[in-house]
């Protein structure tokens, strides 16, 4: 039997993580939940995880520093940056950020669950 993708969704808003949680799994996937970057990181220590799907701004630790992070220990890791912008930084600006420090997509906030799967597909068929 095949097991369905595990991804791990980091997002300091809970509604919206719960919502993306939902929307991951009615798509066929599995999902972890995590409201802070520091637990994300104590999450991909202690299972396999497919996929991360990460915020960029939370007020644990920012999203960049913890993509730089996940990378340095799990180079192979498909990593989705998303972000809605921040005061006077722009979500484009972010989002290219995330991209040029190993982020395969990002996805500007609020997006559809049209995109998000679609990413998510794109993603995971990363070899």
């Amino acid at each position: 039997m095949k097991t369905r993708p595990l991804i791990l969704l980091v997002d300091d808003d809970v509604t919206l993580l719960q919502t993306i949680g939902t929307q991951v799994r009615l798509a066929g996937f599995d999902a972890v939940l995590s409201s802070s970057a520091v637990t994300a990181i104590q999450v991909l220590k202690d299972q396999p995880i497919d996929l991360v799907i990460m915020d960029l701004f939370m007020p644990d630790r920012d999203g960049i520093e913890t993509i730089t992070d996940i990378r340095m220990d799990w180079p192979d890791l498909p990593i989705i940056a998303m972000s809605g912008g921040w005061r006077t930084i722009g979500a484009d600006t972010v989002l290219d950020m995330a991209l040029a420090i190993g982020a395969q997509s990002a996805l500007a906030k609020p997006f559809d669950r049209a995109t998000l799967v679609a990413a998510i597909e794109a993603a995971l068929s990363v070899d």
